[in-house]
Order: structure tokens, then sequence, then C-alpha cells
């Protein structure tokens, strides 16, 4: 229970970060989501050290930037592209090994594409998302209040989930990627997060297609989590990084919002 006090006191401080980026302009929530970004990218990267996989961070990090701008940039400057740079940052990626000496070469380029897609893309839809519905005709508050129930979805999973299964856990989900998540945990998120959602859109009256939203996002952040346990398994480290006491680090705080950004996106546009 100890535990759990400190994850939510380090969670207290995330979610006043994420609610801040959100309702305050769009500059700072372009900037935090691109930093929150970056830091998930590179702890990926520094976490392969483990296997002692090095990537070039310089040309990795240039080339997610130009991935995470790519919608931004045209609002701001309608005759801009970053199409071109990404393209060229992309083979360059390629082109920067034949001066390195290294056995593996499309070994390191793998990984370093695999952390841009794993990491830069959900990122980049998100701000794809935020910018479309700001200049659009949806506007900013609709669009921040989406972003922000999106994450509540994922707390209330996240929570009730390792609440339920600390005190009801008995039979384990996947046993060999994480045995500490149980049947029963992953049943008490799911039926939380349906009635919380239920809840919250009672009050605001409408979108009667909540309950199927709330059970895709407790999937695809289940997956998320159980994909960043299985990379810890492969890389045979118990946290990503230690920047959140009683969380680990970025990624593991994040591996649920990877997974659901593009999901929770993809049902919206079908209903």
């Amino acid at each position: 229970m100890k535990n759990f006090f400190i994850r939510l006191a380090s969670g207290a401080v995330y979610v006043a970060i994420i609610i801040a980026a959100l309702f305050t302009t769009m500059p700072v929530f372009f900037a935090v989501f691109g930093v929150v970004m970056l830091c998930v990218l590179n702890e990926f990267y520094k976490n392969l050290k483990a296997k002692d996989i090095y990537v070039d961070v310089v040309m990795t990090n240039v080339l997610a930037l130009c991935i995470y701008l790519m919608p931004i940039i045209p609002y701001y400057f309608p005759k801009v592209t970053l199409l071109p740079a990404v393209v060229l940052f992309a083979l360059l990626l390629f082109a920067v090994e034949l001066f390195k000496e290294n056995e593996h070469p499309f070994h390191r380029i793998a990984f370093g594409l695999c952390g841009i897609v794993y990491t830069c893309l959900p990122f980049t839809l998100l701000a794809h998302y935020k910018a479309i519905n700001f200049f659009g005709s949806v506007g900013a508050e609709l669009s921040s209040i989406m972003i922000l129930f999106l994450f509540l979805l994922i707390w209330v999973n996240d929570v009730f989930a390792y609440l339920v299964g600390m005190l009801l856990g008995k039979h384990p989900l996947c046993p060999k990627i994480s045995p500490k998540k149980t049947i029963e945990g992953f049943v008490g998120g799911l039926v939380f997060t349906i009635l919380v959602s239920i809840g919250i859109m009672h009050w605001f009256g409408g979108m009667t297609e909540v309950v199927g939203l709330a059970v895709i996002v407790v999937i695809f952040s289940t997956l998320g989590d159980l994909v960043e346990s299985r990379w810890k398994r492969y890389l045979e480290i118990k946290d990503s990084g230690k920047i959140m006491p009683g969380h680990g680090g970025f990624l593991d705080r994040f591996d649920s919002v990877i997974f659901s950004i593009p999901a929770f996106f993809a049902y919206l546009q079908l209903f």
C-alpha cells in the first residue's frame, strides 16, 4: 500500500503537467508533448545499451523531431513543409553508418527506426489531432477535453487494474510476460473504466459510443503495457528509468498512452 501512495503522489504531478499542457496555450501543448516524446524516445535508446546496441542518437532525434513537427508547422508557416527534411534525414540515417566502424550497421538502423515508430508516431498523431481541431471548426476546448478524456480513461484503468489486481488477483493474465498482471485486475480496470466513462458522458450528455471507447482504450492500454513488459524482459531490466518514483521511467508511464492514442482517434473517426 505504501507503494500505491508513492505512485499516487508522483502521478499527481504527472496529471498536473498534462492538464496544464492541455488548457493553456497551443505552443505549451506542442512543447510539453514534444519534450515527452523525446524523453520517451531517448529512454528507449538508452535501455538498448543493456544489450550493447547503440543507435545514432543525433540523427534519430532530429528525424523524430521533424516528424513530430510535420502537422504543426503548416499552421504557423503555411508555405513550409518538413516532408523533404524527414525523407532526407531518414536516408542519412542509413548513409552515416557507412563511416562508422560497426559490424551490424543495419541492426543499429533498425532499432533506431523502431524507436521512432514506437514512440514518435503516436505523439505526432496527438499533435495532428490537436492542430486540425484547434485551427479548424471544432476548436481548442473540445479537442483538449477529448484528449483529457483519453488520458482519464487510461488513468482510471491503470489505478483500478492495480488495486483490484493487488486485492483480488489470483490468475495471471500473461504469466510469461508480466506475472503480476492478473485477469481479475484487467476485468476490474475494464469495469471501472466503463462506469467512469458512462458517468462523465452522462453528465455532459451525448456520445452514446462511450462504452466502446472505454473498451478500446482498456484493451490497447493493456497491450501497450504488455509490449513494454516484454521489451524489458528482452533487455533484462526492471524499469525503463527512475524519473518518476513508483512509476519508473518515461516509457513505464507512457507505454499505455503510446498504444491508446492511435486506437482512440481511429475509433473517433469511425463513430
